[in-house]
This record gives C-alpha cells, sequence and structure tokens, in this order.
C-alpha cells in the first residue's frame, strides 16, 4: 500500500494504492472521501492514473454524495431494544411462508455494520440485522428482513432472486432507494 498524489481538475489528489492479485484496476472513494485504488502489480501507473482521471466525475460525485450525507442527520426510528424486538417480532410473522418452503427459523443476530443492512448465513441458519437500522422506518426494516430470508433459496442478487422477493415485497426498490439515504456509520 502507498499513498499516491494526482492532479484532478487541477487539485492536488492523494490516492491510496494497493497491489494485489486482481485483474482489473479497482476504484472506490472511501467514506472519508479517500480515493482507494487496487491494481495488479504488472499494472503502470500511468495505466492507473489515466483510469483516475477517466472516473474524475465519478470521484467528484462520490464526494459530493458523501458531504450531503455526513450533514445530513439520521432520524432515530426505534431504541435498540425496540428495534430489536420489531425485528424478531416481524421474522416470527413472516416465518411461515418461509417455512412452507423447507426454511428452519434462524438465529437472530444484531450488530453494528459499516456496509450492509443484513446479513443471511444460509449454512449456519444465522440472520444478522444491522443495529444501524434503527435509522430506517419500518417498512424499510421490514424490506430487510424479507431480503435476508429470501437468500435462503436464493442466494446471490439476480434476476431471480429479485423476482421471488417482489412476492413478499413489492415495493422493495422504494424501500431500498430509502435505505440508501441513510448514512451508515
Amino acid at each position: 500500500m502507498s499513498i499516491e498524489k494526482i492532479y484532478l481538475n487541477g487539485v492536488e489528489t492523494e490516492y491510496e494504492l494497493v497491489r494485489k492479485n486482481v485483474k482489473n484496476v479497482n476504484l472506490r472513494v472511501k467514506g472519508n472521501g479517500m480515493i482507494y485504488v487496487s491494481a495488479n502489480r504488472f499494472t503502470g501507473k500511468k495505466f492507473i492514473e489515466d483510469f483516475i482521471r477517466k472516473n474524475s466525475d465519478f470521484i467528484l460525485k462520490a464526494r459530493e454524495r458523501q458531504k450531503e450525507r455526513a450533514n445530513k442527520v439520521n432520524t432515530e426510528h426505534f431504541s435498540e431494544d425496540g428495534l430489536k424486538s420489531f425485528i424478531l417480532s416481524f421474522c416470527k410473522e413472516v416465518y411461515p411462508y418461509y417455512e412452507k418452503r423447507g426454511v428452519a427459523f434462524p438465529v437472530i443476530k444484531f450488530r453494528r455494520m459499516k456496509t450492509m443492512w443484513g446479513n443471511c448465513r444460509k449454512e449456519r441458519r444465522i440472520l444478522t440485522f444491522n443495529l444501524n437500522l434503527k435509522y430506517a422506518p419500518e417498512r424499510c426494516v421490514e424490506y430487510v428482513v424479507y431480503h435476508e430470508f429470501t437468500h435462503f433459496f436464493i442466494p446471490g442478487h439476480g434476476k431471480d432472486f429479485y423476482d421471488e422477493l417482489s412476492k413478499v415485497c413489492p415495493d422493495w426498490k422504494e424501500q431500498r432507494k430509502k435505505l440508501k439515504e441513510i448514512t451508515l456509520g
């Protein structure tokens, strides 16, 4: 890993370069606005910097979105205990639909996560929910529960997954959009 400098739109900008075993050059803008680039060790610096420059509009837009989110205060819809209680109750309420499809009732866990609202571990029969869902409206929390339960019979996020999710949560796109407005810490 190294910190490099590049000029974007006339402004000296730092980026973090990590060499790893990847086929493509990958670019991410982290929450603090830092540009993170991963590239194969054989990829030249000129190629990497040209790639960054080609994506400068994406970088600037991502940084602007992050500034907007940082200035936005999340509204708490639940206490942590209230959230846990709501999710456990809702899981029990929707479970009969999944039970008919051969899903055993999962262990429900809670923790803070920085990049996801929930997680399904099919093999271990565990659903984990982000405690930051306390900032989400009730319907968004329901969507996350449906989303994670759906992973018990369809892994990934392909067309089949969303077709199945639409059967139980037809407004999932609207709920997902609302969740994207909430800043994860």
